[in-house]
């Protein structure tokens, strides 16, 4: 299938924002801008990668199906818990422990991509089950068994979106490009930062993940959590609109990253650990300089989207390498 550059920018720029956002994650509480911009960030990165993935995903028909489900997200999944738990555990002496049902930190978009892809058995027969993704996503925070085990609630939490993008058609994101709507988004958009930086809160954030049940969130957002999640729905859909509208169409010096980012998503975390015991963290921390983050940000996907890393990790990630 021919490449999309409006596609790929979208995907190049959600990565560089998943990396980035890891980055954030240790300095918050200290600079009210960090926090904003994290806020904002978490309101649509995942949201967008979800729904864009959504979009590219089909109904699983076959054997060839599953078998293809299995070498390109549950072997990927099962290896890189496995490095993962021994990176974490014998380098850094972090307390974990191996557990394959319980996935290491960004390992549960692979566990939530083929139980979504699963999943379509059942709701890809009418637009309107869309509607029906949200209710039982904001009914399902009620049952504290649905947690991080086998990242179930996070995959109810987000399967929404990934429906929204199933269902969308190719000429909905060409509409999204026209001169009104590029001009509404970026309104939005500055209306949007001003809000969460007068209002946000950085405990938002367990909100956005979605990856606990409503009983395990200590912080409210409105009276009830179905209208917290519900509130959280509604920012993130504008949030997403928002961001598809102002992706560029055209190539940019990026472009090429988009078809790696899977590659990027899961090594990503190997060099964030590591960063996270450098002199440099501690300097950011001390001086405030968070402006560098940015620059490191950027340097770990230029690093893990370049042609030599791609090649040597292509066997473990079991993806095409164009």
């Amino acid at each position: 299938m021919k490449r999309t550059a409006y596609f790929d920018n979208a995907k190049a720029i959600l990565i560089y924002l998943v990396v980035l956002g890891h980055l954030m994650s240790g300095y918050l509480n200290e600079n009210q801008s960090v926090d904003t911009l994290y806020l904002v960030m978490y309101l649509f990165h995942m949201p967008a990668f979800i729904l864009i993935a959504g979009h590219f995903s089909r109904k699983v028909k076959s054997l060839d199906d599953i078998k293809k489900l299995v070498k390109t997200l549950v072997l990927p999944y099962i290896i890189f818990q496995i490095l993962y738990t021994l990176y974490y555990r014998n380098v850094f002496g972090d307390h974990v422990q191996f557990e394959f049902f319980e996935p290491r930190y960004a390992l549960w978009f692979l566990v939530s991509m083929v139980m979504w892809k699963m999943m379509l058995w059942i709701f890809s027969s009418h637009k309107g089950m869309i509607i029906v993704s949200i209710v039982v996503s904001l009914l399902v925070g009620y049952v504290s068994e649905v947690n991080e085990w086998l990242s179930l609630s996070r995959t109810f939490f987000f399967f929404p979106f990934f429906l929204m993008g199933y269902y969308l058609n190719r000429e909905i994101f060409v509409k999204m490009k026209n001169k009104w709507n590029v001009r509404v988004a970026g309104m939005l958009a500055g209306t949007l930062i001003v809000f969460v930086y007068l209002y946000g809160d950085v405990r938002w954030k367990e909100w956005f993940f979605g990856r606990v049940p409503y009983e395990d969130i200590s912080y409210g957002l409105l009276e009830s959590s179905v209208l917290s999640r519900l509130f959280i729905y509604v920012l993130m859909i504008v949030s997403t609109y928002i961001f598809l509208s102002l992706v560029p169409t055209k190539n940019q010096f990026y472009t090429n990253i988009g078809g790696k980012t899977l590659g990027v998503y899961l090594l990503h975390l190997f060099i964030v650990r590591a960063f996270k015991e450098t002199d440099i963290y501690v300097w950011i921390e001390d001086t405030g300089n968070y402006m560098t983050l940015f620059a490191i940000a950027f340097l770990i996907v230029y690093v893990l989207s370049s042609n030599w890393v791609w090649r040597v990790t292509a066997p473990l990630i079991m993806v095409n390498r164009k």
